[in-house]
């Protein structure tokens, strides 16, 4: 059944990226991390070792482009962007080690975090949704 998901989810376009506002595109982003590696837990189990490569390694890069969408140069948001700098940094260094030792308690652990953090974005009230990243 995971299995099936995970193709209609792939199938999920996103062409209209443009379109999206930089808060819908975070969430994506957060979606897209979840969906990932509840995948590659599947390909651990079932030893496929090439796809949870490939989906590790599109896990960490998409770690970096929400690096890469902090602000770190406003004052009052500093604190909260180096701290999420850090969290960041945080999951994709356990998702190598979870490429390297097929450790799906890691994986579980940076799941737990990025569904903490989302549930964190989704409760931002719609008026303080910045238009801009």
């Amino acid at each position: 059944m995971a299995h099936i998901s995970v193709k209609k989810y792939s199938q999920v376009s996103v062409s209209n990226i443009n379109d999206m506002t930089p808060y819908e595109q975070i969430n994506l982003i957060f979606s897209n991390i979840i969906g990932r590696l509840a995948a590659t837990k599947g390909f651990i189990e079932r030893k496929e070792i090439e796809k949870k490569g490939e989906n590790l390694s599109t896990c960490i890069l998409l770690f970096g482009a929400l690096q890469d969408a902090l602000n770190l140069e406003v004052e009052q948001d500093q604190s909260i962007s180096n701290n999420l700098l850090a969290l960041y940094d945080y999951c994709q260094r356990k998702l190598v080690e979870a490429n390297v030792n097929n450790d799906i308690d890691a994986i579980n652990e940076v799941v737990s975090i990025v569904k903490e953090v989302k549930e964190g974005w989704d409760n931002i009230p719609a008026n303080e949704r910045s238009p801009a990243l």
